[in-house]
């Protein structure tokens, strides 16, 4: 017997098997799963009123909600395709997304009301805005509460559905060019679910704060179909923010958070924290950019939890590797333990990765040879929405690549030394990025640092590190860069520092190099200071 691969089944077990148990917490609201499933049927119902059919999109302009988190199932169960899209984003690639897509129906925060009144007349393909909370004077777009209210809680009527149609549309954040919607399968989406939970050794008692990366991004983990698959329960917050994660974690007891490096470093350095109980959490695994393994020895040692890094992207929906510290090395020492918790891990269950080489060909796992990462497995996605050529492009031989340069070592561990655009080459020597950050992360007055190549007349390009400090702390150029020739090889180490108030971010946290390296490269070296 074969039965279609799909999310919703996660759905349908952890409501015969736990109707009463709460699915999500959201605000004052919370749901069972039995009102949960309810909701997801109204929505269902809905849409097909609307006149959605299988294949449309139906996309999502909107903060992290309850009612976000049911449209992951009421639309791909009427074989509709979920397209949430980055709110931070600027209005014109806001438009460029929406005619890209060209969703059928646009889900709206209030917050997003004047942005869209904006654009609207660019996006001729939205027939219908539903609004996630309220109602706007003058206006009759409808409430998605009421919207759901006039709706039966039976199940739909739904099309037959291959698993390998797509469910999910997520657009990449366009740092390297224009968004690229990842096509993600019903299949692409089980196996993942199934994937991350064993590999995060996970069960229905998983109480999960989601939100903290923004589910408008894959990179939400895919926790909404994994903790359903458990029956677990999942704590919504509109955005990471350290208060609002603490409160959630004190109020739902919650035993797992998600999150990256940045946000973590915020949660550290939140100086109300102590007043809060977090004790119930059990692991934070960090994604979207490398850590510095002092990062996760302060997290351990001042949260009392497991805390790692995990690895991933859009287009494998997300996880690729977690860094849990395997059985036949828990006695090594701390130190290493931190260092193999702060690296980019090993494959998730179900997936396959090789480090290859500029010839085509693997490369030795001995953690010194560097290439790029390639992936395969069932969680790969399809393909680039509307764009073969680019879906062609990294696609090779079978593998996935990820355009990300790493190592392998003996004990199957993968350590990602940069991007492929974030490598420094000065004087013809390799310097990676994250090398230099992870030291200078060591320094007590750092709260977050990024490091690139600046244009140097006789080298090519240096590394050049850009320094945000913690409030009250002090340092100088000199002082860190000292700081940085007691532990690296002098050619690594930064030829000049600037301090900031802040790095710039992208929607999901992670600190944007492309918008520090412009300052210097578009004039070139007459800026480098």
């Amino acid at each position: 017997m074969q039965v279609p691969m799909s999310p919703i089944r996660f759905l349908n077990r952890s409501v015969l098997l736990y109707p009463n148990k709460p699915a999500i917490l959201c605000g004052p609201v919370t749901e069972t799963y039995r009102e949960f499933q309810d909701r997801v049927h109204q929505f269902s119902h809905a849409l097909q009123q609307m006149g959605v059919q299988q294949g449309d999109r139906v996309a999502y302009l909107a903060l992290n909600c309850h009612r976000m988190i049911e449209g992951y199932y009421a639309v791909p169960q009427i074989g509709a395709i979920l397209l949430c899209m980055n709110i931070r984003l600027s209005p014109p690639e806001i438009v460029y997304i929406l005619n890209d897509a060209q969703p059928k129906v646009l889900i709206l925060s209030q917050m997003m009301v004047p942005l869209w009144e904006q654009i609207a007349d660019q996006c001729p393909s939205v027939q219908q805005v539903i609004l996630q909370e309220g109602r706007v004077e003058g206006k009759d777009w409808p409430s998605f509460d009421e919207l759901l209210a006039a709706q039966p809680t039976t199940a739909p009527e739904v099309p037959s559905i291959d698993e390998n149609d797509v469910a999910e549309l997520f657009y990449t954040s366009g740092t390297t060019g224009r968004p690229k919607g990842v096509m993600l399968t019903y299949r692409n989406l089980y196996t993942h679910a199934i994937s991350a939970a064993l590999t995060l050794n996970l069960d229905d008692t998983a109480v999960q704060v989601v939100g903290t990366v923004p589910l408008f991004h894959v990179n939400a983990w895919g926790s909404p179909h994994y903790l359903v698959m458990l029956g677990a329960t999942q704590v919504v917050v509109p955005k990471f923010d350290p208060q609002l994660f603490c409160e959630a974690v004190q109020s739902s007891k919650a035993t797992l958070g998600m999150m990256v490096p940045t946000m973590l470093n915020a949660l550290l350095n939140y100086p109300e924290r102590d007043r809060y109980d977090l004790s119930s959490l059990q692991q934070i695994v960090l994604g979207g950019a490398p850590c510095p393994y002092a990062l996760i020895q302060e997290a351990r040692e001042t949260l009392g939890c497991t805390c790692m890094v995990g690895y991933g992207l859009s287009e494998t929906a997300p996880i690729v590797s977690v860094a849990v510290i395997k059985s036949t090395l828990k006695d090594r020492p701390q130190e290493e333990i931190y260092r193999r918790q702060a690296m980019t891990g090993i494959p998730a269950i179900g997936i396959e990765v090789e480090i290859f080489g500029d010839n085509g060909r693997p490369l030795p796992h001995d953690g010194r040879s560097i290439g790029e990462l390639a992936v395969r497995g069932d969680s790969v996605m399809k393909g680039y929405w509307n764009k073969p050529e680019e879906t062609q492009a990294v696609f090779r031989d079978g593998w996935f690549f990820t355009g990300d340069v790493a190592t392998m070592d003996e004990e199957g561990y993968i350590s990602i030394v940069d991007r492929r655009k974030d490598i420094i080459i000065s004087g013809g020597e390799n310097i990676s990025s994250v090398e230099v950050e992870d030291v200078i992360y060591q320094h007590p007055a750092v709260l977050e640092a990024a490091v690139i190549g600046v244009p140097d007349p006789k080298w090519g390009e240096t590394p050049k590190a850009l320094v945000a400090l913690k409030p009250g702390a002090s340092l100088t150029e000199e002082e860190l860069i000292a700081f940085c020739k007691e532990r690296l090889a002098h050619f690594k180490c930064p030829t000049s520092v600037e301090f900031v108030q802040e790095l710039p971010k992208t929607g999901t946290g992670k600190i944007v190099k492309s918008d520090l390296r412009k300052k210097y490269w578009e004039s070139g070296a007459a800026k480098v200071q």
